[in-house]
């Protein structure tokens, strides 16, 4: 006894869309609010996980110190982790950023006194 049969699929008929139509779209999606408005310093906002802005809060590290580490880095690397990650070195500060450019960590290794 045969248990296979055959269904055959056939998809939608293909109606290629007019170019105007296309140039509508996109005019309206360009058109749209931004979907990360700029800071009030006219910057763009920096994107990171809630561990790293944890962090930064906690080490009082200010947007603008993590802006100039990443423009400007003394060293770059990889990531240990891989996964296109870069290790971005500047002074003392070390910033982890994936490679959609989200800040997954940030450290400072200031010599801090313990009271």
């Amino acid at each position: 006894m045969s248990t296979s049969f055959g269904l055959s699929f056939q998809p939608p008929a293909y109606a290629p869309r007019p170019a105007a139509e296309i140039d509508e779209d996109f005019d309206l999606d360009s058109g749209g609010p931004d979907l990360y408005p700029p800071d009030g310093d006219g910057a763009p906002p920096l994107r990171m996980t809630k561990g790293a802005r944890a962090s930064t809060n906690a080490d009082g590290i200010t947007d603008q110190a993590l802006r100039e580490t990443i423009a400007n880095p003394e060293e770059i690397e990889p990531d240990a982790a891989g996964q296109g990650r870069l290790r971005l070195r500047r002074g003392t500060m070390v910033v982890v950023v994936a490679r959609d450019g989200m800040i997954l960590s940030v450290r400072d290794r200031k010599g801090r006194r313990r009271n």
